[in-house]
């Protein structure tokens, strides 16, 4: 065999060896169902309000004490991650990732990135994220969620 058969070989072998890693998952790499959309008959605690990307610069309104479950799709195989802030009105009291693929035979896939926020302060307050690689300098061009909460 000359070179260049051999380096062909080899480059349909690696080819077909992602293809396959591809594959090996049951899921179809579709995020989680986030809590908004979830089958009725599942309890939801009242004074407890469900966002996702669809709410990118909104403001909302409410009381004190009440919780802002924010879900936003995010895939930290990549490197990217949700760097999520809130202003001292709101506390963040929970922090989750669910992978879209729990089995983690999916390679490549994400998965929904969850942060419960108690409003703790009357007055407006802000959400803040970027979805970045950490270790990559911000250039202003990163994916951002704002929202701004009124609390009563």
């Amino acid at each position: 065999m000359n070179t260049t058969t051999i380096i062909t070989v080899i480059g349909i072998i690696c080819c077909l060896a992602v293809a396959a890693a591809g594959c090996l998952g049951t899921g179809q790499g579709t995020p989680a169902t986030p809590p908004e959309q979830q089958p009725s008959g599942t309890p939801v605690q009242v004074g407890h309000l469900f966002v996702n990307e669809s709410q990118n610069n909104a403001t909302v309104s409410i009381s004190k004490g009440e919780i802002i479950t924010v879900s936003l799709a995010e895939n930290p195989t990549t490197g990217y991650q949700w760097n999520l802030t809130v202003t001292p009105g709101l506390n963040i009291t929970a922090d989750t990732y669910t992978p879209s693929d729990p089995t983690g035979r999916l390679v490549g896939s994400g998965g929904t990135h969850s942060w419960d926020i108690t409003a703790i302060a009357s007055g407006d307050q802000q959400i803040s994220a970027v979805y970045r690689r950490s270790w990559e300098p911000v250039t202003g061009n990163e994916s951002a969620f704002v929202m701004t909460v009124t609390v009563r």
